[in-house]
């Protein structure tokens, strides 16, 4: 095993509550195992670990995802700059909060695996925020057939419908989502009514955590939103993106997760 520990979340009950989905009931897994936890519960906890730590164990089943604001390949550090330079998304180098999203969500292949380390910890707020998305999608499918949920789109703010939202590919789906100053959700038909439904499955399922130095988590960036709420102080998170390598039993993963799953 490479340095700290992996955390696998319990997948949450068919119809049940969110509340198993959480840091405090997951039992510790080997290395070579985090790559089937990832694609049974969309999410793995890394417990006193470090940059070099997580990146070699990415090396071993994934390859690099590159980002325009990367420092090296497919990581960045994510930190409050004093100013912002043209084109960045300036709330994700802000102490400002950001909402639940899918990281590079508007570009026509998103990194599937999505890892954080924890270095500097904010003063005060600053937690992590997470969000299932296939159980969201499995509580939006009670009340919305598929052909309503396969005209949302995610438009982005400079104009034109944007690519599907919520992609259903067989025994496959894969979401895109943000709802900020990037991007946000649409309906082809019109249909308000889903997506208040969408917006407010998101904000009953979030859960929240706090990161310690040398924490972090592994999560599939097609089925789990991340964000955070707004901080003081100097916090510091390395982000690195990523996708499996198409050799890989798991290669899958880069096209969506289960529905089973959901």
């Amino acid at each position: 095993m490479v340095d700290g520990s992996w955390n696998a979340s319990p997948r949450p009950l068919p119809g049940g509550s969110c509340d198993c989905w959480r840091q405090g009931c997951a039992a510790e897994i080997d290395a070579d195992r985090v790559p089937s936890a990832l694609a049974r519960d969309g999410l793995v906890f890394i417990r006193q670990g470090s940059i070099g730590g997580v990146r070699e164990l990415l090396d071993h089943w994934t390859e690099p995802v590159s980002h325009p604001h990367q420092s090296t390949d497919g990581l960045t550090v994510i930190v409050p700059r004093h100013r912002s330079v043209d084109g960045e998304n300036e709330a994700g180098f802000s102490a400002a909060g950001l909402s639940p999203h899918t990281d590079r969500s508007l570009v026509a292949r998103p990194p599937s695996v999505l890892a954080t380390v924890m270095v500097v910890p904010a003063l005060t707020g600053g937690e992590s925020v997470l969000v299932d998305g296939a159980r969201v999608l499995a509580l939006l499918r009670r009340d919305f057939d598929d052909g309503v949920i396969a005209g949302l789109r995610l438009r982005p703010r400079s104009g034109g419908n944007g690519p599907p939202l919520i992609e259903l590919r067989g025994r496959l789906a894969r979401l895109r989502y943000r709802d900020d100053q990037i991007g946000s959700p649409h309906s082809l038909s019109g249909r308000e009514d889903v997506l208040a439904a969408l917006r407010r499955l998101i904000a009953a399922t979030r859960n929240r955590f706090r990161l310690a130095d040398g924490d972090g988590y592994l999560v599939h960036n097609h089925r789990v939103l991340h964000g955070r709420t707004a901080f003081s102080g100097s916090r510091r998170l390395v982000r690195l993106l990523a996708e499996v390598e198409g050799g890989h039993p798991y290669a899958w993963l880069n096209r969506g997760f289960r529905l089973a799953d959901s």
